[in-house]
């Protein structure tokens, strides 16, 4: 792997290890069941861009309302939980974008990965965004699309 750009990373979420297999057993059981609530349906809560904001919104395959499927919970769980488990084994480069106001994921994943990681090449930045950093009006987008473009181009191979 050369590189890799995390944006608004799910590496840590508010759920506990009672809840977790709960969360299994259920999923076991109604794995399509639209059950658990979660602020990652809402486009309210995740870009501020008007425009973006229904373009998901009106996107036909977007579940609407306030709750999740129990087993793409469970699936987001299970991810965060393995993650969590290997940060000190990322040794590659990686830019991670860190959406301060984001209600979706907890921030406090992308600094323990930060913390953790013995890359050599790691870079963080924080910006005053929503959980959709690519859906925010201009000039953030910009200031955004133009520091991953940065990174990348610092470290492409030629």
């Amino acid at each position: 792997v050369a590189g890799v750009v995390l944006l608004a990373p799910m590496l840590k979420l508010g759920v506990s290890g009672l809840e977790h297999g709960l969360l299994g057993c259920l999923s076991y059981v109604l794995p399509t069941a639209l059950l658990i609530p979660s602020s990652s349906t809402s486009s309210e809560k995740q870009a501020r861009d008007p425009t973006k904001r229904a373009e998901c919104d009106n996107d036909e395959l977007s579940i609407s309302g306030n709750n999740i499927r129990v087993g793409s919970a469970l699936t987001c769980v299970d991810i965060t939980v393995n993650l969590r488990k290997v940060f000190e084994k990322v040794t590659c480069p990686f830019l991670v974008l860190v959406a301060d106001e984001d209600v979706v994921v907890k921030n406090e994943g992308s600094e323990e990965l930060f913390a953790q990681s013995p890359s050599k090449d790691k870079t963080k930045k924080h910006y005053k965004a929503m959980h959709a950093l690519m859906c925010e009006p201009s000039p953030l987008f910009d200031e955004i699309k133009t520091d991953i473009l940065t990174w990348m181009s610092t470290r492409a191979t030629k």
